[in-house]
């Protein structure tokens, strides 16, 4: 029998004894989450084209500039009606209402169109149209008199029985005659374009046409002489007031227009031009009113709304700039390009688009200097990546 030496023996002994006294590793917790197949925005889907699909959707690519653009300061403002465009109709004298159509506030009316008809308490006892009527037969019937004595006399004057000083006192009385029937025509025919009908009843109109802004009265009410019936204001052409704060009114550039945007960053926006208004100012904010003209702004904006307002600067600094076509919106917001990477493929970039110029957008990040963008065909190009191209 081999004998094994002690030294040997002791070491398993204390090997055994260590790996029974020391407890087993814990094992290592599982991820929270796992990503799979991670895609960076740098890892965007790139989209290939045909030559031939290029020819059909003639995309047309330029490089992003440095450009000197004009520095702007965004402000709050708000959509007013333009001073003289809205007015408030009263009633000319005490009377009981009729309404006229189904005008209701927040419908348009045109200058002229009656909203009410009011019968006033104490009628007037003769109607200016019945009145202008008879005067008008009345002085008719004059000139054919005159006319047929100045034509008996002229005849009696050939015949030697009638003297020439009656025939021209004839001349004088067809003259007046005359006369007193063509104010007869006239005083008609302001009658005929007078408001107050058959029964005395007159018919109260919008001045203007626009909007009716408020009505105060009802169907069948009776009314006091100036009481307020409705409100009508003009809103084709809207204004907007600014407040700037009194030391930054010196920097502005009067002779460039404003650019008017609603609250939201995808919402519409307009240039504004600046318009000369009464003077206004608030001294516990030490701001003064600027004023802004919208042309054609119903459809997008309305009276009391609230926007945002880019004023340019006089100043100008350097901008990173491409034409607002390059930029494509997503459902969320986001704004995109489209970067031409050569040989018919191209790829989206997210850039943040810190204002627009004109037809020029202003590119704060996403964006280096030289990078060719699609400006012609963006839109093409996003369908096509998401399935819904030509």
């Amino acid at each position: 029998m081999r004998l094994i030496p002690c030294a040997l023996i002791a070491a398993a002994l204390s090997t055994a004894a260590c790996s029974q006294g020391e407890p087993a590793a814990a094992p290592k917790p599982a991820a929270p989450a796992t990503v799979q197949q991670p895609q960076t925005e740098a890892q965007l889907t790139t989209v290939t084209l045909s030559d031939e699909a290029v020819k059909r959707l003639d995309l047309q690519t330029a490089e992003a500039k440095l450009e000197r653009v004009a520095e702007v300061r965004t402000l709050g403002g708000e959509i007013v009606v333009p001073e003289g465009r809205a007015v408030a109709v009263a009633a000319p004298v005490a009377g009981t209402l009729t309404a006229v159509g189904d005008a209701r506030p927040g419908s348009r009316v045109s200058r002229g169109q009656a909203i009410f008809r009011l019968v006033p308490l104490v009628p007037d006892e003769r109607n200016q149209r019945i009145e202008a009527d008879r005067a008008l037969s009345e002085a008719q019937a004059q000139e054919e008199a005159a006319r047929q004595r100045l034509d008996r006399l002229e005849q009696l004057l050939k015949d030697g029985a009638a003297s020439q000083r009656s025939v021209e006192e004839a001349r004088a009385q067809r003259a007046v005659a005359l006369a007193t029937l063509d104010a007869a025509r006239e005083r008609l025919a302001v009658a005929s374009r007078n408001p107050i009908g058959a029964q005395g009843d007159i018919a109260v109109a919008a001045p203007l046409a626009g909007v009716l802004q408020a009505v105060h009265a009802a169907q069948g009410q009776t009314v006091a002489a100036s009481a307020p019936l409705f409100d009508v204001a003009q809103v084709d052409t809207l204004w907007v007031r600014v407040p700037v704060y009194a030391g930054d009114v010196a920097g502005l550039d009067a002779s460039q227009p404003a650019v008017v945007g609603g609250l939201r960053e995808t919402g519409p926006s307009r240039p504004a031009r600046r318009v000369t208004a009464p003077p206004k100012a608030d001294p516990s904010a030490a701001s003064v009113d600027l004023f802004f003209e919208l042309t054609d702004a119903a459809a997008a904006f309305r009276p009391g709304e609230r926007v945002t307002v880019q004023l340019p600067l006089a100043s100008s600094a350097d901008g990173l700039v491409v034409p607002d076509s390059a930029i494509v919106y997503d459902v969320h917001g986001a704004t995109w390009v489209y970067e031409d990477l050569g040989s018919n493929k191209y790829a989206r970039r997210r850039v943040e688009v810190a204002r627009t110029v004109g037809n020029r957008a202003i590119i704060s990040r996403g964006l280096s200097q030289g990078t060719k963008v699609v400006i012609v065909g963006t839109a093409e190009l996003f369908g096509v990546e998401f399935g819904v191209g030509k």
